[in-house]
């Protein structure tokens, strides 16, 4: 049975050796330890180039032939076999190098590539001349991969630049034109950020900003809608907020700096105190503003309710302001029917009624009042409630009367 193996080894190594070409001997027909040596191998770097390395030898059993075949590219040609120093030469594409045959398998294949032909038996110096003609068209040719990748490379790079000076262009002309239809205040970002700003310590999830400066990693911006708004004044403070790391990897963050860089720049000597001072003069001029329309303070929200006992239960909010702190406001209402007839009051013997609010009122707060229980009965079936007039104490012993004529109206 041996001898049959040997003969159908035999056979296939031939079979290779006919074309000059042999693929390395793998554990099916070879035992024990192989000698590779490479003398000379181009491999790419790093760089994308080929470059030239003088190996050393490289010891691997047979079934370690992986390790081999990664290093080296396309198959093994054997040209020539120094018989004085048992060194058997071959070559791949990127490859010379030689084996030392320790294996009778070997010194049988080496005895049937002599007998073929194909493998010359030569001297030490004639293998040295050999392989030296074959390592100078090894070298001719990957240098001429080498100019023709380092080719490929420059034209990449050229038109890499090109392709870069020409964007760098066109976005320069877009942002120029942008720049001409926006103002640099207007900052819109990709989704809500909850910024906590740092004046009134309120998390402001918002996509639009007003901004007013940006200094280092603050930001100050003024919010979509005025921070307080009375009859019609508004007041807006600024706000600032450190910005967070995700906000400052936003897009369109960056895409804003890019385009206002300038604008930035110019606007950056700000600081919180800087902030607070502004806000503190807007705030003063936007309450100067609402006490000339209404000196003595305007009515926010009123009603009033008729129970099923035709009890009156009315409700109102008066915003103080003036200059001075309210002890009491006292509420006089009159009530009407569906056809305009005042409604006479059962227990007052008076179509005039009245409820006091308590107070203190601070200047520049509002206070709220709620009756949820009936003070006053009509005898009509009433539908609607006029005020008749306001009175005002003031915490001096002051008092303002305020007639229906005078009251003025948040919403009016």
């Amino acid at each position: 049975m041996k001898k049959y193996l040997l003969l159908f080894i035999s056979a296939f190594v031939s079979t290779f050796v006919f074309a000059q070409e042999y693929v390395s001997p793998t554990k099916n027909y070879v035992r024990g330890k192989i000698t590779i040596n490479f003398l000379a191998q181009y491999r790419m770097g790093v760089d994308g180039m080929f470059h030239y390395y003088e190996t050393k030898g490289l010891d691997f059993f047979s079934d370690e032939h992986t390790q081999y075949s990664h290093a080296v590219e396309g198959v093994e040609h054997f040209y020539c076999y120094d018989n004085s120093n048992n060194i058997f030469y071959y070559y791949t594409d990127n490859t010379i190098g030689f084996y030392n045959p320790n294996h009778p398998q070997y010194i049988k294949f080496i005895k049937n590539c002599m007998k073929q032909g194909n493998v010359k038996k030569v001297k030490d110096s004639e293998a040295k001349l050999l392989t030296e003609n074959i390592l100078k068209g090894m070298q001719e040719r990957f240098r001429r991969k080498n100019d023709s990748i380092a080719e490929c490379k420059r034209i990449a790079r050229e038109k890499y630049v090109k392709d870069s000076i020409e964007t760098a262009q066109r976005k320069a002309k877009e942002q120029e034109e942008y720049r001409k239809t926006h103002d640099w205040r207007d900052l819109s970002m990709s989704k809500s950020y909850g910024l906590k700003c740092e004046f009134c310590d309120i998390n402001h999830y918002m996509k639009n900003y007003r901004v007013m400066f940006i200094s280092a990693d603050t930001l100050y911006y003024l919010l979509e809608k005025p921070d307080i708004s009375y009859l019609g004044i508004n007041h807006v403070g600024i706000h600032y907020s450190t910005l967070t790391r995700e906000f400052k990897n936003d897009n369109q963050f960056k895409e804003y700096v890019s385009i206002w860089r300038d604008s930035i720049a110019n606007n950056n000597n700000f600081s919180n105190q800087s902030a607070a001072i502004f806000n503190l003069i807007q705030y003063n001029e936007f309450k100067d503003k609402v006490y000339s329309i209404a000196p003595y303070g305007f009515m926010q929200k009123w009603g009033w309710e008729l129970n099923s006992a035709q009890g009156i239960e009315p409700y109102f909010c008066f915003f103080n302001s003036s200059k001075k702190t309210i002890k009491y406001v006292d509420f006089y209402f009159s009530v009407f029917n569906a056809v305009g007839d005042k409604c006479y009051l059962k227990y007052e013997r008076s179509y005039i009624g009245n409820v006091r609010g308590v107070g203190p009122v601070e200047p520049f707060e509002s206070g709220s009042w709620n009756w949820d229980r009936a003070t006053h009965y009509t005898s009509g079936d009433a539908s609607e409630m006029r005020i008749v007039k306001l009175v005002i104490t003031y915490m001096d012993g002051t008092t303002k009367t305020l007639p229906n004529s005078s009251i003025i109206y948040e919403n009016q």
